[in-house]
This record gives C-alpha cells, structure tokens and sequence, in this order.
C-alpha cells in the first residue's frame, strides 16, 4: 500500500474560519494597496526617464528619481509576493484540495 501526499509543499498549515476571513480581509486590503503601489511605481518609471534623457535637470534630483524609482519597485516586489503567500494560505486548505491529495 502506497502514501499519497496529503498536503502542500509549502507547509501551509490549516486555518480556522476566523483565521480565513482574516486572510481574505488582509488579501483584499493588499490588492487595493498594490494598485496604488503600481501607480506610484508608474510615477517614479516616468521621473527617472526624465531623469536619464533630459540634461538640465539638476544631480540631487537625478539621484532622488532614482532612490525614489528603486523604492518604488521595492515595495511592489514586497507586495506581489506577500500576495502570493496569502493567496497560497487561502487556496490550499483541506476543500480546495484535488481528491488525490488525500490518503484512502
């Protein structure tokens, strides 16, 4: 007789209800977060190719773009991948779980 994996290679551990409803609450908060994020993103791509072909503009704002710009991407990064480990939490629970997870 042969043992079928019983559960994520992640080692998600199985939430309660409560914890659940957390989870969708904290992921629905991040996914209005990461569109501002984007946005300020967008914003600091277009000052620091401003920055990179305009000439005149002066060196402390030049590097302030770019500081700015690789924050900026920082927190997107962060975000994007905060957002994968909570939709991870969520998807592998017991019921989402294909039939051939469980031992029989």
């Amino acid at each position: 007789m042969t043992k079928v994996h019983t559960g994520s290679v992640f080692g998600i551990r199985e939430l309660t209800e409560a914890q659940r409803a957390k989870t969708r609450e904290e992921l629905e908060w991040l996914e209005t977060d990461l569109i501002r994020r984007r946005k300020r993103l967008a914003y600091w791509t277009l000052r620091k190719t401003q920055a990179e072909t305009i000439p005149e503009i002066p060196e402390d704002l030049r590097q302030g773009a770019f500081h700015f710009h690789a924050r900026a991407q920082d927190l997107v990064r962060s975000g994007e991948k905060l957002r994968a480990y909570l939709i991870a939490d969520l998807q592998d629970q017991p019921e989402h779980l294909p039939a051939y997870h469980y031992e029989h």
